[in-house]
């Protein structure tokens, strides 16, 4: 194996001391390195060797004083480095600090903070982006953007002119920051593979145009600050992303929900609820209206308000379940017996209940009721609470959720859930839903230095994401351990992708997942966490702190009964012993459970 003569780059004992390295690696091992280099060849480049110092007041030249420009790079091969390294030496010249980023590392959110930002990017085949600028400029092609008015950006696109779309990233990525408000300082730079000759001069003349614009700052903190949340404490959030996130074939709809809620005011933590405001399904109200013979136009009275009764029942009545204070109200408008015999007989009316609707009372009972007298028995509609599914730290100005579809058979009809149906099925992209946090102070993450155990089957994965989020926002030496479970692994792993992710950067330090479907005899989470008892009783005894989400009826008891038998196992504890730990557990903030 031959090396490359030493230029000065690095001195004797490294080079030395790398080459030794060298000389120990698999070829598997000498590959991984240099992805590895390669990765952080960037971050090194505008961090620790090359970042520029902040220059002071009293040293910055009139106008240019204190101007921080952040440079995003999308450029696999060497060139757009050649560039960064030209704007590194021009921003010393100028007294001004630059900051680089990697777009493949940049967080969208950070853009409506950003006031003067320079482009380097490169365009790949037919007019494509490189693969670390395709989130970035899919982004920016997309309704969420919102107002980027405070920012001032230039644009060094590289290319091939031999191509037919020559340096169509850059002029994408120009045309879609202009189209949100965002001011280039001039048009593109379209750079030839003959770009050297030019950078210095792209250099001088980019860096030049960026001085510090006070009226656009000002005019941009106010407009962060303007909060548009109803005195009622309700925002009304637009929806900007739906996507599906189980596979073809399988037997659930899982969907992640992102809404907008810029210039609400509104703060969440890991752990909170989404509370959602739905609106009834039209089709069941018109039902219901048929059935009672109303028109739908009779007006009546709620909560100091007339509304048509069509209206009530959109908007401000639960009619998708009845509760058992509902059916008693109803019970004086039936003239048959047979829901007063059902009242008396609790496993029955149990049973009716379970799944039920309001036409169902309707139709059953044959129910003659008064728009006034309907209006009074039911019970206004609540709001669902969604577990949030994201890290405002690291979402900024919006809030992700994880929406399983209610569908169910019964009474040869189709039933679906209020506000589940509501948000995947009637809401499209662009639409508003009204909504507000809800608090959940017993399902906190604990400081960083402390070891978690995160454990939700379903949909109860949604707390995780935003723990996950929420740990890579602010690295300790604390420990995370995920048990996951669902029906398929081809189909339903929730954010595989996305836990990879965190595994590979050590955030999501161990992830075991059930799957129950996937063989003959079906395994859940408690399953999984019986099999790694002596590990889970070690990570107990070092303090880690367990978290429960998912279904409250079987699933909880199970994950429950399983830690319960891993401290009679484990700790030598009888039954009653071991139940009285898990509950001094509860009561410490040991044992959290957020379940349903």
């Amino acid at each position: 194996m031959s090396y490359p003569i030493n230029t000065g780059v690095l001195p004797d004992k490294l080079l030395g001391e790398a080459n030794e390295l060298v000389h120990k690696l698999s070829k598997e091992q000498l590959l991984w390195l240099g992805g590895y280099l390669s990765g952080i060849g960037l971050s090194d480049l505008s961090a620790a060797h090359t970042q520029l110092e902040e220059v002071s007041s009293d040293k910055a030249e009139g106008d240019n004083k204190s101007v921080t420009i952040t440079v995003l790079l999308g450029s696999h091969s060497g060139n757009g480095k050649h560039i960064i390294k030209q704007l590194y030496a021009i921003a010393q010249k100028q007294q001004k600090h630059i900051k680089v980023i990697n777009m493949a590392d940049y967080k969208v959110k950070d853009l409506k903070k950003e006031e003067n930002m320079v482009i380097v990017v490169s365009t790949h085949g037919e007019g494509e982006p490189p693969s670390d600028a395709e989130d970035l400029h899919r982004f920016l092609a997309g309704k969420r953007v919102g107002s980027l008015e405070q920012l001032n950006y230039s644009v060094i696109a590289l290319g091939d002119s031999s191509y037919k779309y020559f340096c169509q990233t850059g002029i994408d990525f120009h045309e879609r920051l202009k189209s949100h408000g965002a001011k280039p300082l001039a048009e593109p730079f379209l750079l030839d593979v003959d770009f050297k000759d030019h950078q210095e001069q792209v250099a001088e003349e980019i860096l030049s145009a960026f001085k510090m614009d006070v009226s656009s700052k000002q005019s941009s903190e106010h407009l962060s600050n303007k909060k548009e949340t109803d005195k009622g404490g309700l925002f009304h959030a637009e929806l900007i992303e739906k996507v599906l996130l189980n596979g073809r074939g399988s037997e659930k709809e899982t969907y992640h929900i992102e809404l907008d809620i810029e210039n609400s005011g509104i703060n969440y933590q890991p752990g909170d609820a989404l509370e959602v405001y739905a609106v009834n399904n039209e089709k069941l109200v018109n039902q219901i209206l048929t059935q009672l013979n109303f028109s739908g136009t009779e007006h009546v009275k709620h909560k100091k308000a007339s509304y048509p009764v069509r209206e009530l029942l959109m908007h401000h009545k639960e009619i998708t379940l009845v509760t058992l204070p509902v059916l008693k109200k109803l019970s004086a408008f039936v003239e048959e017996p047979d829901l007063n015999r059902l009242l008396d007989n609790r496993d029955e009316l149990d049973s009716f209940l379970e799944g039920s609707d309001l036409l169902d009372v309707i139709m059953e009972f044959g129910i003659k009721v008064k728009p006034q007298e309907l209006a009074d028995a039911l019970r206004t509609l609540p709001p669902r609470a969604y577990s949030i599914a994201s890290s405002q730290g690291e979402v900024g100005d919006e809030v992700h959720l994880t929406v399983g579809a209610v569908r169910y058979q019964k009474n040869d009809r189709q039933y679906e859930g209020a506000c589940s149906t509501y948000l995947i099925d009637r809401l499209e992209e662009g639409d508003r839903v009204a909504v507000q946090v809800k608090p959940n102070d017993g399902f906190r993450l604990p400081d960083t230095e402390k070891d978690i155990i995160l454990i939700g089957a379903g949909t109860g994965i949604a707390p995780y994401r935003s723990f996950l989020q929420e740990r890579e926002q602010n690295i300790g030496n604390g420990r995370t351990w995920l048990f996951f479970g669902d029906q398929h692994f081809e189909t339903d792993f929730l954010y595989q992708a996305e836990w990879l992710k965190y595994r590979q950067k050590d955030v999501l330090n161990k992830i075991n997942v059930a799957f129950s479907r996937d063989q003959k005899e079906k395994i859940y989470v408690q399953d999984r966490i019986k099999q790694h008892a002596d590990e889970v009783f070690n990570w107990l005894e070092k303090g880690a702190i367990v978290y429960v989400c998912g279904d409250r009826k079987k699933m909880a008891k199970d994950v429950a009964g399983a830690f319960i038998d891993i401290l009679k196992d484990k700790a030598g504890l009888s039954a009653k012993q071991a139940e009285d730990k898990l509950l001094s557990y509860k009561k410490e903030g040991r044992y959290n459970e957020d379940v349903y």
